[in-house]
């Protein structure tokens, strides 16, 4: 079975045409993790409903906040931690560190699944438990988000 001429200018027509709809939709994949580019590790818009940290917990009741257990953080340093968070970005990195760290655990609205992010301060390093996306961020962003954590160390 042979095609025509036609035929197969018909095959390399639908065969570009397949290719140029592959890279549109692959194309937000592509740039998005480009190694360096600076990208925001919360989706945008994003509303934090629970943070847990390993020694604490932050659950947001309608406009106010509930720390449990109650004695570990105090009710100032709230708004600037979720602040800090929402606002969070990272340097897109292909690095990996053995550091030891701790996982923090968000619950944003609209989400069904909590995001899980290991934090890793010495190397300052963000990676999402579950995608394995890893942002670098910068000293000042990891001070902010890691000073709830050594004041209750």
């Amino acid at each position: 079975m042979g095609l025509s001429r036609k035929g197969w200018n018909n095959v390399l027509i639908f065969a570009c045409m397949g290719m140029i709809i592959l890279f549109n939709l692959m194309n937000d994949k592509l740039v998005a993790n480009a190694e360096g580019e600076v990208v925001s590790i919360l989706p945008e818009q994003s509303m934090i409903l629970t943070l847990e940290y390993p020694q604490f917990s932050i659950e947001r009741l309608g406009t106010s906040w509930r720390i449990t257990p109650s004695e570990s953080l105090e009710q100032d340093n709230v708004a600037p931690l979720i602040e800090a968070w929402l606002k969070l970005s990272g340097e897109v990195s292909v690095a990996t560190s053995e550091e030891e760290g701790f996982r923090v655990t968000l619950w944003l609205a609209g989400k069904e699944h909590p995001t899980k992010l290991w934090i890793q301060p010495q190397s300052q390093l963000v990676t999402d438990i579950i995608s394995q996306e890893v942002w670098k961020i910068t000293p000042h962003q990891l001070a902010t988000i890691n000073k709830a954590v050594e004041n209750n160390a």
